[in-house]
């Protein structure tokens, strides 16, 4: 019954631990997603309010009538790849595509006859002279300016290199004239730039060092020029800009190595392919063609891009972004999970990648829809790194089973300790019933022997006096065994219910020894028995109740006698050991093997427990032997070898050394 008690306690423990880890990983999955439902609630709010303030930035910006400050921001900032942007009728504002003449020469004029002597009649000399002429008397700074470019390339032809460089110079850094209308404004930035395309191309023929400090600013003028225009300085157009934007940047890349790779070529190079794709964009992409403020895929140039319309009152703005830097849009979810353990993948409607992670593997845990300026837009969430899903639910699952097997332990501890306390029990019980069997032989042979002397005396069958005090002599040896058999029930009795009260006081190991040999005295003769008694000189006193502890040595002495068959020869020696007094009783009979050293100082415990045994006793006198020494702080030990006899050894505390 008691391991049905336990066992089926532990088979319903592991039966409900089985189910509630089965459903730990549900458990943990919906805490996680519960807790996640808000962060991407979050993140949807930035994203739309992020989106929200682009509108508001592109509103701000489109006021302007100069798109370049607008179209460095998106390239450079937003990772935009092109830009498009029309008026409320409909035609193109941002990027035109015209050509602005920056040449006066119409026949008839002076600049007219240079360029005949220049290309036409290739009279490079006269050509030079003549645009000299024309450069220091023409009222007009447009016609300077040209005549000045013109005499530069005929000194080059000429190989006047530092001539030509120093007459293009000042046509590259001349200052417009103020008060020019729009045209005029746009063929003068036109031709300065033209004149330091060909400053330019001059200092890459020549290797004079004064040379050094000329190319840094020149190519410094035609980028202030290149996509830095101010607002309110009105742009070249788109396919001009690029031309002159190309130049530069073969200029910075023949330069040196180092000038490929800085940070200005790389973002020309950006606005280069920006602005070439806006170009695509406009003869290709319609100006109101679907829904506005949303982002839409679309296909320029044989290129995917993601696109978004707005339009305002007065314009309509098209913005072209790359998949791959579609993560300005969605900055909400990178802040909002940004140092996280969660990654996110952004999917459009077909599926396909946008933004986010793309390898991210296994499935996604949380599910949630863009706001509405992303139609069909979707987030996916995912646990990275060594999956904090699973870490969680093992962490979890771990608990449960620790709890479980610590209670199971508990459990099996109670459980053994009941089995051990119901089987000590059961000893007990069996030992109790061989001690009422054992008693019970043992009171009824003397008492029977007794009763066959005492009815032989009355009845007066003996032959002479000398039978009747043999038979009287057994009827006291009898009645003497009776005796100490008593007051070992006694004094077991007592010590059961604890009421032996020990006398100690200072006593001397010889008085004891004295009155134990007294007492055995008889039996010793009548056994035959030879005892050696060495008790060794000047030996302390010790604190000992002298009752007891000659109690203690006639049963060791008693037992010796009893145990030993033939030829008795027994011991008592008391001497002093590592400051203890020691009383070895020693014997010359049948012995006890290892096994029984241990339990033979138990209750009832006889090492022979048959009635048929030779000797008498009821198994008392050493465990009685133990508590007696047990009580006066001492020890008590055997020594034996079957066949060959026993050493029992008492160690008590001499006075004054015993610990209370």
């Amino acid at each position: 019954m008691l391991v049905f008690a336990i066992v089926l306690p532990t088979l319903s423990l592991l039966w409900f631990m089985s189910r509630v880890i089965a459903n730990e990983r549900l458990v943990v999955g919906q805490k996680l997603a519960a807790l996640y439902q808000d962060k991407l609630a979050e993140a949807n709010e930035l994203t739309e309010s992020h989106f929200t303030n682009y509108l508001a930035n592109l509103d701000t910006n489109l006021i302007s009538a100069n798109a370049y400050p607008l179209l460095r921001q998106l390239v450079l900032q937003e990772h935009a790849a092109g830009l498009v942007i029309w008026d409320a009728a409909g035609a193109i504002i941002y990027p035109q595509s015209s050509v602005i003449s920056s040449d006066d020469a119409a026949i008839g004029t002076p600049l007219a006859e240079a360029w005949q002597l220049e290309f036409s009649t290739a009279q490079t000399a006269q050509a030079a002279a003549r645009y000299a002429e024309i450069a220091a008397t023409s009222p007009s700074p447009q016609v300077v300016l040209q005549a000045r470019m013109g005499r530069s390339r005929c000194l080059a032809r000429l190989g006047q290199l530092d001539s030509a460089i120093t007459e293009c110079s000042r046509a590259a850094f001349a200052q417009p004239p103020d008060n020019l209308d729009f045209q005029a404004a746009l063929r003068w930035r036109l031709t300065a730039d033209n004149a330091r395309l060909l400053l330019l191309s001059l200092i890459a023929r020549t290797q004079n060092p004064g040379n050094t400090t000329l190319l840094p600013r020149t190519l410094d003028a035609l980028h202030t020029d290149l996509f830095n225009a101010p607002p309110q300085q009105l742009p070249l157009p788109a396919n001009q800009n690029l031309f002159i934007a190309r130049k530069v940047l073969d200029a910075l890349r023949r330069q040196s190595p180092a000038s490929a790779d800085s940070p200005r070529a790389d973002e020309l190079n950006k606005l280069i392919t920006a602005e070439s794709l806006s170009l695509v964009a406009a003869d290709t992409q319609p100006s109101a063609a679907g829904q506005t403020d949303v982002f839409f895929e679309t296909t320029v140039d044989h290129q995917s891009f993601i696109g978004l319309r707005h339009k305002t009152r007065s314009q309509t703005v098209l913005v072209l972004l790359p998949k791959s830097g579609l993560e300005s849009a969605l900055t909400g979810y990178r802040d909002t999970f940004a140092r996280s353990e969660v990654a996110y993948r952004i999917t459009g409607p077909a599926g396909e990648y946008i933004g986010g992670q793309p390898d991210l593997k296994g499935k996604p845990f949380l599910t949630a829809i863009l706001p509405a300026s992303f139609p069909g837009w979707k987030a996916d969430l995912y646990f990275t790194g060594s999956d904090v899903f699973e870490q969680t639910a093992r962490r979890q699952i771990a608990v449960y089973l620790w709890t479980g097997a610590l209670v199971i332990l508990l459990i099996f501890i109670a459980g053994g300790l009941a089995i051990r306390a119901v089987g000590r029990q059961i000893r007990l019980n069996q030992m109790k019933n061989d001690f009422i069997a054992t008693v019970s032989h043992e009171l009824k042979t003397p008492l029977a022997s007794m009763r066959v002397l005492v009815d032989t005396l009355l009845e007066g069958r003996v032959r002479n006096e000398a039978q009747a005090q043999e038979y009287l002599r057994l009827t006291v040896k009898e009645n003497e065994r009776l005796s100490r058999m008593i007051d070992n029930f006694l004094t077991f009795s007592r010590m059961e219910r604890h009421k032996v009260a020990f006398n100690l006081a200072a006593t001397r190991p010889g008085a004891l020894v004295h009155d134990a040999l007294e007492s055995v005295h008889t039996k010793f003769n009548s056994n035959r028995c030879t005892l050696t008694v060495s008790v060794a000189e000047n030996l302390p006193d010790i604190r000992a109740d002298h009752d007891a502890m000659v109690t203690v040595l006639v049963n060791l002495l008693d037992n010796a006698c009893k145990y030993t068959t033939e030829n008795k020869q027994i011991t008592l020696k008391v001497f002093l050991r590592e400051n203890q007094v020691a009383f070895a009783v020693a014997d010359n009979g049948i012995g006890l093997a290892r096994r029984h050293h241990r339990k033979i100082f138990e209750r009832f415990y006889q090492v022979d427990n048959s009635l048929a045994r030779h000797t008498e006793g009821c198994g008392l006198g050493l465990s009685i032997v133990k508590f007696i020494v047990d009580a006066h702080r001492g020890r008590i030990s055997v020594d034996s070898v079957p066949g060959e006899g026993s050493t029992f050894t008492v160690l008590l505390p001499v006075a004054g050394n015993d610990i209370d």
